[in-house]
């Protein structure tokens, strides 16, 4: 079992990092032969995005930017599961994780990571947890990401009271133990995940947008590819979905084509 931990510090070596590495020693007590490797969004070579396009009407391949974007594609398709990692930094994820986000912003379109377990941290010193683990979890989960874990830690920047401390410390450690282990079990358990309302509703809008696009595009080629503009793919996977479910998100998606005209991309945002 290989796990990759990609940590979007500016630091690198911090809390959030302090806080995956209590994951993999808390994982290694009941599975000493997983592998972990880290990769430091600080040292890579990840250029931001541009805003060109080239990526959704070409291909992630027609990128003007070299650097290492598939290395760590390559990484995240080779590992059984990915621990995203961040602090907050003004009640948002860093700008590190970010533009990793937006490098990858073709995945959302075009999924790849179906059924792959990953876990998701965010540190902090006073607040924004739950808005930064929604976000950075959201975020991976359009990539096809079954996110089955988060771990949300606080790491007050001031002094506070012993009895304080001690109290946050053994909280801090249950969440850890809590998540890690949660996170092995569906790692172990593989199982396929039963798709949600939100989810069979996203797949049923991308189907009919992407459906509806130039041929001669990445998207519809993709899609096409995949045999998921098929009339009889109810979802990204063979997978049984609720009847009441189908027939809403059915309903939802007849509206929203209704109201607007076919798909186009405008270049210049």
């Amino acid at each position: 079992m290989k796990i990759l931990t990609i940590i979007g510090s500016p630091k690198g070596k911090g809390n959030t990092y302090d806080t995956a590495l209590k994951v993999e020693t808390t994982l290694k007590k009941i599975n000493d032969k997983i592998e972990f490797e880290y990769l430091y969004l600080k040292d890579v070579n990840l250029l931001p995005c541009k805003g060109c396009f080239q990526c959704f009407l070409k291909g992630e391949q027609f990128c003007p930017l070299k650097d290492d974007r598939e290395l760590i594609e390559r990484k995240m398709v080779e590992a059984d599961g990915v621990i995203f990692a961040t602090p907050v930094y003004a009640y948002n994820l860093t700008w590190l994780m970010k533009s990793f986000i937006d490098r990858f912003a073709y995945v959302c379109h075009r999924p790849r990571f179906h059924n792959k377990k990953a876990m998701v941290i965010v540190t902090t010193g006073a607040v924004g947890l739950d808005f930064v683990l929604f976000n950075l979890a959201q975020a991976v989960g359009t990539w096809g990401y079954s996110v089955v874990s988060k771990l949300g830690v606080m790491y007050p920047p001031e002094k506070i009271l012993e009895e304080q401390e001690r109290k946050l410390r053994k909280k801090t450690e249950k969440n850890i133990k809590k998540a890690a282990t949660k996170f092995y079990f569906a790692l172990k358990e593989n199982k396929v995940k039963k798709p949600n309302f939100l989810n069979v509703l996203a797949f049923r809008l991308q189907k009919d947008a992407f459906s509806r696009k130039d041929q001669n595009l990445a998207d519809y080629k993709y899609w096409k590819g995949k045999g998921w503009i098929e009339k009889e793919t109810k979802f990204y996977y063979s997978v049984k979905i609720n009847i009441i479910i189908r027939v809403i998100t059915s309903i939802i998606a007849k509206i929203v084509i209704a109201k607007n005209p076919k798909p186009e991309i405008n270049t210049n945002n």
